[in-house]
């Protein structure tokens, strides 16, 4: 394994110190090298900045021992960045998921005060960005990362549950308490076995008893980092209730559960069978739309999961779009829960 990861060079601020060493990898015909480009605490002038966009130099490097340092430039340079029309959409979007994911497994080790406020800062800007950039939503999609990892499926479920939120027209500070409280729905298992949540295999009744406790714990975790707003009580609570009352926590049932509740529940599930998990292999997004149908249909609320269909069906071009109008025009026909 290389001791150097690969940077976009396009992120980096000029006027800025990025407190990491960045280098240049010089190639000839007998060797490969790193070569010192600018040193972590010095300003990042802009002549360097030129000299890299003169030569179309798109990628530096730092050493590995230094990713958190990096991560941690890109997020207080978060917003100058998806402003930046020289970086493209998807550019954007690897910085946000590179981030926002960098967030998340930080407040999965250690979900104190300070890391539970910015990742609800860095989830309002994560909204800004697929408020001004139409093509974002595409963009975040496609380069979803389908590596079933409690921190990359809350990215996931974040970005695709504020995707679809704007789709079926909530508002733009409802976008950003959604986007927080999904990144952070999961903190719970933090106080589970890792040996339960990575079992490769089904779960006992035991083990599945005690993964049921991850809303409630996760609730108790945001309260002791000093979290104080509702809707990341709610998406944290409710993301494992059911429609038919058959879920848990509570076993809540159609209206008592908030519509942010419904749209966790759906994506949540969405993600998983997309994703690689450790006992199964994903499946493409419109055949765990047909399982949802036909295997879950009475776990969420029916119209949302039409809303959701028909959202997501523009977004796979594998798929013919009859195929999708067929889906929804089925579940229509189905009995509501």
């Amino acid at each position: 394994m290389s001791d150097f990861l690969p940077i976009n060079s396009k992120s980096l601020r000029t006027d800025t110190m990025v407190d990491c060493d960045l280098y240049l990898l010089v190639k000839t015909s007998a060797d490969s090298r790193y070569i010192l480009y600018c040193r972590g605490d010095a300003v990042f002038e802009n002549d360097k900045k030129e000299m890299l966009l003169e030569r179309n130099i798109s990628r530096l490097f730092i050493k590995r021992d230094d990713q958190q340092k990096y991560y941690e430039y890109l997020e207080s340079n978060f917003q100058n960045i998806i402003s930046d029309s020289r970086i493209s959409t998807d550019e954007k979007t690897r910085i946000v998921q590179e981030v926002a994911t960098y967030l998340v497994k930080d407040l999965f080790i250690d979900p104190k005060t300070g890391i539970v406020k910015r990742t609800k800062a860095f989830a309002y800007n994560m909204v800004d960005y697929i408020l001004q950039d139409c093509h974002a939503a595409h963009s975040l999609l496609k380069i979803a990362v389908h590596e079933h990892y409690t921190y990359t499926h809350s990215v996931n479920v974040a970005a695709v549950g504020t995707l679809f939120g704007r789709n079926i027209g909530l508002e733009d500070n409802d976008l950003k308490e959604l986007c927080s409280g999904i990144l952070m729905h999961d903190v719970g298992k933090t106080r589970i076995s890792t040996d339960i949540l990575n079992k490769n295999g089904k779960l006992t009744k035991e083990e599945f008893e005690i993964i049921k406790e991850h809303p409630e714990l996760g609730v108790e975790v945001l309260k002791e980092a000093g979290c104080t707003l509702e809707y990341e009580y709610i998406i944290t609570l409710q993301h494992h209730e059911n429609y038919d009352g058959t879920g848990y926590p509570y076993g809540l049932r159609k209206y008592e559960i908030h519509l942010c509740g419904k749209i966790a529940r759906i994506i949540d599930v969405y993600d998983a069978l997309t994703s690689k998990r450790p006992y199964c292999g994903a499946i493409r997004p419109f055949k765990a739309l047909v399982e949802m149908k036909e295997k879950m249909l009475n776990c969420f609320d029916k119209q949302l999961f039409i809303d959701f269909v028909h959202f997501l069906g523009p977004y796979d071009p594998r798929e013919e779009q009859r195929k999708f109008d067929k889906l929804k025009n089925g579940i229509s026909d189905t009995n509501s829960p």
